[in-house]
């Protein structure tokens, strides 16, 4: 009995192990004069083998983490710096880094960083930071968040004409499932106004993350000026708050046979395919609404994206090992309509060496 405790104690704790004794740190009060403002993140390799931290993605460009691409060696630690601009920013933040590495207990460790930032003066240069040509904004990225199919999401910009003469608003290049509008089609020398952008995520025709863009015209001879641009991010959902308890009783039930699959030892620049089983254990349609891979050498093909009830289908994962090296770990998401779990995370791991 002992001796097989011992094999089960060293199985799990066979190879990286990464832990962060803090996962969120709070800036409290930053000034935004001071341009940026960094946090050391320590975390540690308590396995048994190398820890290599493979890409660190923060939800916005604003902030920026930094890290070795050495691998850390058991027992020992190391650190994430995460950055965040602050110019342009005043307000309340709270971002995410999400930590993508070779542990294969925990591939993927979400930071998170949150704060104040004190604005500094009044001026329209520091409150209306983004200048197109005279005419200024408070930002030019828009997170329209998490956007229900069937709702419709808001968000408005600050603008300011700076210019000496007045400025004649329009768009260019809008989504068809974005409608925009000025508070003031005709802005006078220093007159302030919103921009006011609605999303309807149902005429998107899309699932999970999105990202659009229109521009402002500020020169009809220039309709695309790339300094003109604003971005939107969006997350469209389906809205299963809707749902009655018997909606729910009766809806499709999407079951994995596995969501980690194993590509065992690979060579750099082959690939190999593996497959799963999707099984719609519900009692209503099961549809795939939308395949995501995180890497581009991740291709996922399902047998049917339509499963009824009872029925299995087979879902084909082939993964190419292009120029990694060691002990690699991907994620793809399959997007379906079951309401229970409509995000599903599929993890693929691979030993890949040169020969």
């Amino acid at each position: 009995m002992t001796l097989l405790l011992l094999i089960a104690t060293g199985s799990a704790l066979a190879g990286p192990t990464i832990t962060f004794p803090t996962k969120t740190h709070d800036f409290g009060n930053i000034k935004e004069a001071d341009g940026t403002a960094s946090y050391d993140f320590v975390f540690y390799n308590k396995g048994d083998a190398p820890l290599i931290i493979l890409k660190a993605i923060a939800s916005c460009g604003c902030t920026t983490p930094l890290f070795t691409k050495e691998p850390i060696a058991p027992g020992t630690s190391s650190t994430i710096k995460v950055t965040y601009t602050t110019l342009g920013r005043p307000s309340t933040f709270h971002k995410t880094i999400t930590v993508y590495s070779n542990d294969p207990d925990a591939p993927n460790v979400v930071l998170v960083i949150q704060g104040f930032v004190i604005p500094r003066g009044e001026d329209p240069e520091t409150t209306y930071p983004k200048n197109m040509q005279g005419f200024r904004l408070k930002r030019t990225m828009v997170p329209m968040l998490e956007t229900k199919i069937g709702s419709i999401k808001t968000e408005v910009i600050d603008v300011i004409n700076t210019n000496k003469t007045p400025m004649i608003l329009s768009f260019h290049k809008v989504p068809a499932h974005v409608q925009v509008s000025a508070s003031n089609t005709v802005l006078q020398p220093n007159q302030a106004g919103v921009i006011t952008i609605k999303y309807m995520a149902q005429l998107a025709n899309d699932y999970g993350k999105r990202e659009d863009s229109f521009y402002v015209v500020t020169n009809n001879k220039e309709k695309t000026n790339p300094n003109n641009r604003i971005y939107l991010s969006a997350n469209i959902t389906e809205d299963f708050s809707r749902l009655t308890a018997d909606n729910r009783a009766n809806a499709p039930v999407a079951t994995f046979s596995e969501n980690r699959i194993n590509f065992g030892k690979m060579v750099r620049g082959t690939s190999k395919t593996m497959s799963v089983t999707l099984t719609n254990n519900g009692k209503s349609i099961l549809f795939i609404r939308k395949i995501i891979p995180d890497y581009d050498g991740l291709k996922i093909t399902p047998a049917n994206k339509t499963i009824a009830p009872g029925k299995t289908i087979r879902i084909n994962i082939s993964f190419n090992a292009g120029t990694f090296d060691g002990n690699v770990v991907q994620r793809f998401t399959i997007i379906t309509n079951d309401p229970n779990a409509s995000v599903n995370r599929l993890f693929i791991n691979a030993q890949v060496s040169g020969n």
